[in-house]
Parts: C-alpha cells; structure tokens; sequence
C-alpha cells in the first residue's frame, strides 16, 4: 500500500496540461513512498493502482472559477458525462476508474481517490501554461502535500526550483 500523484491533461493545449506540469514540478520534491506519474492523456495506468492507500489525481476542471482556482474533490462528487465514446482516446482516467470500480471492485485496490483541479485560462495550441496557472503552481502542490499528510523541509533554491 502507498501513496500514489497522476498528473492528467495534455500539454500540447496549454493550461489543459496543468496536471503533467504540476507533477513533473512535484518529482523535484524527495518524497519518499509516493509514486508519481505523468498520465497524460492515457487511461492504461490502471494496472498501476492496486494496493493504493491514497491516490491524487491533478487535472484542469472547467468549474466556472478564475483562472487557477483549485478545486477538491472526491471521485464520487462526479458523474459521468453521457456522450458517446468514439474511439478509446475519448474515455479518460476518471471515466476509465469510475467504469473499473463499478465493473470490478475487488480488482482495483484504492483507498481515498481525491481530484485536484485547477481552473483553465486557456485550452488552445501550446506548450505553455498561462501566467494565472503557472504563478499557482506552488499552491497547487501545496494541496497536494496537504493530501499526502507530507510536509518536507525545503531549502529555498529547493523551494525556487518547484516553482519552475
């Protein structure tokens, strides 16, 4: 059993990567006994998430907030959406955990699944995060410290090097 970060979203649409920003941002940090991984846009982690204590999910969430407002919630506060599935590409890792754990409880082991979500400015073309997000990122992984019950020590040019 362990702790276990996914960053999900796709950096080729700006803001709508912020969860693979943030993680790559939070492999910066020594934390021993957490597991973290850059998700993408692929659903096939799931062999990953057995034995899970806690698993984080970081991702953008259009919640009609201001650009970067983090949101919290628990994979049960949502539901998924009816629309029709036109290839594998279009189900996602919260689909994908939602149909697992309604298919197949025993087989997909997670204790506390909580979302992270962060409020985009833009989803368009490119590689960067806008200013709104990129100035919260230190924000956003001090949400995900405070799930993980994990506070390291950093130095300030460890503190710096998170901010990217």
């Amino acid at each position: 059993m362990g702790k276990f970060v996914v960053g999900i979203g796709n950096i080729l649409l700006r803001d709508e990567g912020i969860g693979c920003h943030v993680v790559h941002a939070l492999e910066e940090i020594p934390l021993p006994d957490v597991r973290i991984m850059d998700g993408g846009t692929c659903p096939d982690i799931l062999p990953l998430l057995n034995d899970v204590d806690k698993l984080v999910i970081v991702d953008a969430v259009k919640g009609g907030g201001t650009p970067g407002q983090i949101y919290r919630f628990h994979l049960e506060d949502i539901t998924l959406e009816r629309k029709p599935f036109l290839s594998l590409h279009d189900v996602g890792l919260l689909d994908s955990l939602m149909l697992m754990q309604i298919w197949h409880p025993d087989k997909i082991g997670i204790g506390e699944a909580v979302i992270i979500g962060v409020e985009p400015r833009e989803i368009n073309c490119g590689l960067e995060l806008s200013p709104e997000l990129q100035e919260r990122i230190p924000q956003i992984i001090d949400a995900i410290l405070s799930e993980l019950n994990t506070s390291p020590k950093l130095s300030l040019e460890e503190r710096n090097k998170v901010i990217v």
